[in-house]
């Protein structure tokens, strides 16, 4: 693996993300740069910042009743909340008790809420926080599990998507492709990395990585 180094967001210099090149495997697709948020899920100041400016988007009437976290993302589920809700908001979630839970995964890898969260979703508006999107596979199959449990997705919130809208839903996020000079993602199929025969640096998702 090269060298790691920071990127800024050019929404908020408070914010970064830490980027390496190389040759790594998702559960998903192959790509060409690790990009760990890992302090951005778990310092709190960081979180923080992340929260308040997702929360920017949310000046218009967006009803939220719950925030459904993926990938280790509740720090900073909890701090959007508590934007979401603040006296000072002006919007129709100003007060507002709101929700921050997380999937729980079946022994068939399926997303579930168990029949104590379940309320929280049924005939709730829901927004969606993920941490990473590189094919939009991940944030499907979230949307299909709220469906299920008859809640509705009215947003959905990334630290980092390498696309812009997924099933006609825009996503609101902090970091773009285009801020990663040279990112791309492949197939497994059509990955050149594997068609030169270069050994996979590592296995990576939403939580860190796995050298090989």
């Amino acid at each position: 693996m090269n060298k790691s180094y920071d990127i800024i967001s050019p929404k908020n210099r408070k914010l970064s993300i830490s980027v390496t090149n190389g040759h790594f495997a998702t559960s998903h697709s192959h790509i060409n740069y690790y990009i760990d948020i890992t302090k951005m899920k778990h310092d709190h100041l960081m979180a923080e910042a992340a929260a308040q400016e997702f929360a920017k988007h949310y000046t218009h009437n967006i009803s939220i009743d719950a925030i459904v976290c993926m990938d280790g993302s509740e720090v900073i589920g909890s701090f959007l909340a508590h934007e979401l809700a603040r006296p000072d908001m002006l919007s129709i979630n100003t007060g507002k008790g709101i929700h921050v839970i997380a999937p729980e995964y079946n022994s068939n890898g399926q997303m579930m809420f168990r029949d104590n969260i379940q309320p929280m979703v049924e005939r709730q508006d829901v927004l969606l926080l993920i941490a990473s999107v590189t094919t939009g596979k991940t944030i499907k199959r979230a949307i299909e599990c709220i469906d299920y449990y008859n809640g509705r997705v009215v947003d959905i919130c990334a630290i980092f998507s390498a696309i812009d809208v997924i099933m006609d839903r825009k996503i609101n996020s902090l970091f773009v492709a285009k801020d990663i000079p040279g990112y791309q993602t492949y197939s497994y199929r059509d990955c050149p990395f594997c068609k030169e025969h270069q050994k996979i640096d590592a296995l990576v998702n939403s939580f860190g990585y796995s050298k090989l």
